[in-house]
């Protein structure tokens, strides 16, 4: 049960979790963990252990290196579990020694040494170094028992696995999916059961991922579909200990030593995120949580292009349906009299159609008897089909489609082929956190089985269809996950107020989901509950703009005109800014499909090596190069953090030297925004929407100070560009797919003064003037602004 603060009344939500039970003052009683174990049986990966626990019971117990860098530990009959999320790796060569004593498995990227009385596992880096020590012994000064090793406890009635590591005294935690607390999860207890959480302002979580990073050099994920608790070293500071009703416990250490290497390897064992379409870079405006009609969204079609806001999607939200009816996906006809028309005018405009959906049908919809009907529903212990309140009262009940029927699943897809067949791109896949914990489903599974993966096959079905009408790598825009639904690739935060606050913790639960390898997270620009500021919706937006997606969405219009005259020009620069940098956004969205990197990053992940960084949750990176210090406060007052090296603001040139803290006074049409020194920034010119093909001339904005280089990904290939300023001359060299491009070496101070120019070893011929696109001739100017401006072939 999560947190509830004393004398506030709880959210009214149909899905709790069951608790997890107290041993009574006095019971001395302890777990039946392992404290012994002999070899049943070696093989070429492990050994397959028989344990024998505190009150002389059989607990098999495996462990195994089941890929490069990763141990597979399953404590129980894994055979029994209903839910299994982690994919058969490829083996490594693994050396395996067993003595009566001790079995020590080695392979080049982890080592496990194995004591077998008294039992204890210890994991070892690729160096040697300790990464993680199970912890059996901890105690407090009446001797009682203050950990859970591995094993079980029995306890009214059911059955609990758990396991403890020794927390050591420098050690920090992160991951567990979008939380909104502090990014650095020692000292909390996180319960992975997902939540319609009405807000970003608690623990509680639309997206749990039973996955964690530690600064020791190692990941683990818990390979389970169930109710699970993790204990980061709060209830004991020694110990971080995990907890899982499921009915074995099946856990993957994770090797790295860095985090972009263990992010890599969690990647392979769980999912890659799909390449999402080029046009999903750009944005997304939403209609916004209120009534709507064809005529609004044709008008909001034509005001973003008269505006000259560029945009990629137009999204319907709740109100292309009749309100009752959620979501039966049928036209509101009254409202939408004619969709097809409607998708084809604004289609003609250059934008997409993205489309609100969710797993669930109201009672005022005629399809709801035929669900019942044919058995498509979850239902209740009796029989009958479960209907409830999952809209906190705003909406009439729902039942809830059981997405473990194949039957079900195919009318639900039939439901939605249509909209995608008439235009539509893309289905906005929101709730799915609402199964509760005593329905049945048609698997067999009960709901608190399915409570937590139910979101996984929601989204794959959503998927499949999209995929399979569109062409398209099937891309959804949905709000609950769970461990492997970044294959989805997007999922957005869910409903803050629209406050600094509500952004912030927005912020630190997109950056605790980028460690668990979701890259394609956004948000709602603005934010969600009620209507925001001026001021708000420009520093959200800003922020919105670097983040993966940018998606303007809230209870009210998102529209920056509504706003005033100076919102609406800061929006539009921040949006064409994003537009300008597309290439090098695209870059990192490729990056991500293949290692699960996230693109917006946090800066323990770029910098795991600096101390300063460990808990810093109100900056990021966004790719390697750009620092982004979103402004929470009215005044506009904030303090950034630089890491070591050499920084150049966005929007001055003025270069900082790292490590340490700045205070910035940033007004309203100001991001504070960093440079790394070295960076080659590719851009191009700002479009109204993006095409789904090659970038076609672009430009890299050298931040140099001595070198620097960047490695171009587009659909055409790979392009490969180096700048260094050496003896009075500028270098050049380009090789790759692109073989025309532009350069802008920006006049930065301390950088040496450039008289010529090579490109590939070549002078490049000085001219009075240029233009940097595609039809100039190759050559290089010095521009009044003291940029140096070249094109390159």
């Amino acid at each position: 049960m999560p947190y509830h603060p004393p004398l506030i009344a709880p959210v009214k939500f149909p899905s709790l979790p069951p608790d997890f039970p107290v041993r009574p003052f006095g019971d001395t009683n302890v777990p039946e963990y392992v404290v012994k174990a002999n070899v049943e049986k070696k093989s070429r990966h492990g050994v397959a252990l028989s344990g024998v626990t505190t009150g002389g019971k059989a607990l098999p117990v495996l462990v195994e290196i089941a890929g490069p860098g990763v141990v597979r530990v399953l404590c129980g009959d894994g055979k029994a579990k209903k839910v299994n999320l982690a994919k058969k790796l490829s083996a490594p060569k693994v050396t395996v020694k067993a003595t009566t004593k001790q079995v020590k498995l080695t392979s080049d990227a982890v080592s496990v040494e194995i004591d077998l009385d008294p039992f204890n596992v210890r994991y070892y880096g690729p160096t040697g170094a300790l990464l993680a020590a199970q912890n059996s012994t901890d105690t407090e000064v009446s001797d009682y028992l203050i950990t859970l090793p591995l094993g079980y406890t029995e306890l009214e009635g059911r059955r609990f696995f758990h396991e403890s590591f020794t927390a050591e005294p420098d050690e920090h935690y992160y991951g567990f999916g979008e939380k909104f607390t502090d990014f650095d999860k020692r000292g909390q207890v996180l319960e992975l059961w997902h939540y319609d959480a009405h807000g970003a302002h608690s623990e509680r979580a639309y997206k749990n991922v039973p996955f964690y990073v530690s600064t020791r050099g190692y990941g683990l994920f818990l390979d389970t579909g169930s109710l699970a608790r993790f204990d980061m070293a709060a209830s004991n500071h020694s110990v971080a200990s995990m907890i899982t009703t499921d009915n074995a416990l099946d856990y993957y250490l994770i090797a790295g030593p860095d985090f972009k290497t263990i992010i890599r390897r969690y990647a392979d064992l769980v999912s890659h995120p799909i390449l999402p379409p080029k046009w999903s870079m750009g944005l997304w405006m939403s209609s916004g949580f209120k009534d709507d009609s064809a005529d609004e969204v044709a008008m909001r079609a034509r005001e973003l292009r008269e505006h000259d806001i560029p945009t990629d999607v137009l999204h319907l939200d709740c109100y292309w349906q009749k309100f009752g009816r959620w979501s039966d996906n049928q036209w509101d006809l009254e409202m939408f009299p004619d969709p097809p028309g409607l998708i084809k005018r604004v289609k003609d405009r250059n934008f997409r159609v993205c489309l609100w959906i969710n797993s669930y049908i109201g009672v005022e919809s005629p399809l709801l008897k035929e669900a019942e009907k044919k058995g498509y529903l979850l239902k209740t212990r009796d029989g009958k089909p479960w209907i409830g309140q999952l809209w906190g009262d705003y909406h009439p009940p729902v039942a809830i489609i059981d997405v473990t029927n194949p039957a079900a699943a195919k009318w639900m897809q039939d439901l939605l082929r249509p909209h995608l067949k008439m235009g539509a791109d893309v289905y906005k896949t929101d709730f799915g956190e609402g199964v509760p914990a005593d329905v049945i489903a048609h698997n067999g599974m009960t709901g608190e089985e399915l409570h937590n993966t139910y979101t996984l096959i929601y989204n794959d079905l959503v998927a499949e269809v999209t995929r399979e009408v569109t062409g398209g790598p099937g891309l959804v825009w949905g709000r609950s996950t769970w461990a492997g639904g970044q294959r989805h690739a997007a999922q957005w935060g869910g409903d803050p107020n629209c406050t600094y606050h509500g952004m912030m913790s927005t912020l630190r639960g997109g950056l605790s989901m980028a460690m668990c390898g979701h890259a394609f997270w956004s948000h709602d620009m603005g934010g969600f509950h009620r209507t925001p500021t001026p001021d708000v919706y420009v520093r959200w937006s800003q922020m919105g703009f670097f983040s993966p997606m940018s998606r303007a969405h809230g209870m009210s219009s998102r529209l920056p005109w509504d706003y005033g005259e100076n919102a609406e020009r800061i929006f539009r620069e921040y949006d064409r800014l994003r537009y300008r940098l597309a290439p090098y956004i695209y870059t990192y969205y490729v990056e991500a499909a293949e290692t699960g990197l996230p693109i917006l990053r946090p800066m323990v992940l770029e910098f795991q090596g600096d101390p300063n960084t460990f808990t810093l949750d109100l900056q990021y990176m966004f790719g390697e190069d750009l620092l982004v210090a979103p402004v929470y406060n009215l005044a506009g007052d904030i303090r950034a953090y630089l890491p070591q090296g050499q920084w150049v603001d966005y929007h001055t040139q003025a270069v900082f030297s790292g490590p340490g803290w700045i205070s910035v006074q940033a007004p309203l049409d100001v991001l504070p925004l960093f440079v790394r020194a070295g960076a080659l920034l590719p851009t191009i010119e700002p479009p109204t929407h993006f095409e789904e093909k090659p970038f076609e001339f672009v430009t890299f904005d050298a931040y140099v100070l001595d070198g620097g280089s960047f490695t171009l990904r587009d659909m055409d290939g790979e392009t490969s560009v180096n700048a260094a300023l050496k003896d009075g001359a500028l270098h050049i060299t380009l090789d790759g797919a692109k073989k025309k491009a532009g350069l802008r070496l920006m006049p930065l101070p301390g950088a040496a003064a450039v008289s010529d120019v090579l490109v590939n070893g070549k002078r490049l011929a000085r001219q009075d003037k240029l233009t940097l696109d595609g039809k100039a001739k190759p050559g290089w100017a010095r521009g009044a602004d003291g940029i140096l401006r070249a094109v390159i072939e």
